[in-house]
């Protein structure tokens, strides 16, 4: 049984097909959740709508805004989102409560933990935290909107058993199904086949930015923490109770791993490292057998320049990425060791990544 969720919610599920909240969407939502908040489940919900919510309010039109117009959209919206769901969440005695984040939130190790312990707080006190982007400072979220990768990335960080993405399509097709008649829904996948990209479609609704491939995005971050992931339509009769009970209810993902420790799941899910360490096929397949240290010899070459405590991917000599981690050396000073071994020196130091800093992907040799 799914005993914690994020559940993502898109504008298209909220508004009237335009630029305004629908209360009556607003309140099919508040009614699926109450389902779950029954049976003791704690769910976050990341929801979009801010923006159109504010567009609408101010009557402008959405082709023809500014980048600051959008932000000052936003910044309205979010203050009606969240009366629409605390009027809607009413009836059931559910508080929400609204979370605003950016990026910086989720890349540095200290905020992330501090993100997280709110969110642990709220959930032991059956609120429901309500997690949106803050689009009123968040420039590049508005340009490409990814809510999906948000609510993947807080299934992370808290752990969650479960990412459930609500669309306006009932899950991934074998071919877009509104142009193809032989289309069928794609029910249960195991792991990630990369053939899974080209199965998604452009953007999304004009309401909102996302689309198919933002959901696979975030369906294959969730994956490498080992948490299932599934999209589903959000007017599928209570969908979230019987996602949570295990029905055949869109589509699932299901990871072939088990789940990860949350700093394992951080490093992981970060956007943007420092640089890259390249080994060798040896230092492969200890890290990939043993699950242990990254060690110096088995380095070849480093890429970029960081320092000391920097977050690197780690990639074999094809460039293929085989994990990531938390450095215990600058850039400068491995590149150094490197030139005094080829110059015959022995190292003492071994060390480059520690077993606790390391999270090594599923990893494909490609020969």
């Amino acid at each position: 049984m799914i005993r914690r969720m994020v559940v993502k919610v898109g504008t298209s599920s909220l508004t009237d097909g335009g630029d305004r909240l629908s209360q009556e969407k607003m309140a099919h939502i508040a009614r699926l959740l109450s389902q779950v908040y029954a049976r003791s489940c704690q769910v976050i919900l990341v929801s979009s709508g801010a923006v159109a919510a504010g567009i609408g309010a101010l009557g402008w039109r959405r082709g023809s805004l500014s980048i600051p117009e959008k932000q000052a959209a936003a910044a309205v919206g979010q203050a009606l989102l969240m009366q629409a769901y605390r009027e809607a969440l009413n009836p059931y005695d559910i508080i929400p409560a609204q979370l605003l984040l950016i990026s910086s939130d989720l890349e540095d190790r200290p905020r992330f933990v501090h993100m997280r312990n709110t969110l642990e707080t709220l959930l032991r006190h059956g609120v429901l935290p309500v997690v949106n982007e803050n689009d009123t400072v968040a420039v590049d979220e508005i340009r490409v909107g990814d809510n999906d990768t948000l609510a993947s990335r807080v299934a992370l960080a808290t752990s969650a058993d479960l990412l459930l993405l609500l669309t306006d399509i009932d899950g991934l097709y074998t071919a877009d199904p509104r142009s193809d008649p032989n289309a069928t829904r794609m029910t249960f996948i195991q792991g990630f086949p990369d053939s899974l990209w080209q199965l998604a479609g452009g953007s999304g609704t004009a309401g909102g930015t996302g689309g198919m491939v933002t959901k696979l995005k975030a369906a294959h971050i969730a994956l490498q923490s080992g948490i299932a992931c599934v999209i589903a339509s959000s007017t599928e009769p209570d969908v979230i109770a019987r996602v949570q009970e295990g029905a055949d209810v869109g589509t699932m993902f299901v990871p072939s791993g088990k789940k990860r420790s949350d700093k394992r799941a951080w490093l992981l899910s970060r956007s943007r490292v420092d640089g890259a360490l390249v080994i060798d096929g040896g230092a492969v397949t200890a890290l990939l057998g043993a699950s242990g240290s990254l060690l110096f010899p088995g380095v070849v070459s480093v890429q970029g320049a960081f320092e000391e405590g920097a977050i690197v991917d780690i990639v074999d000599e094809k460039g293929r990425l085989v994990g990531r981690g938390s450095v215990n050396f600058s850039a400068h000073d491995l590149n150094l060791l490197l030139h005094r071994r080829q110059a015959g020196e022995t190292s003492r130091v071994t060390e480059v990544i520690h077993r606790n800093e390391l999270a090594v992907l599923a990893y494909e040799s490609g020969e």
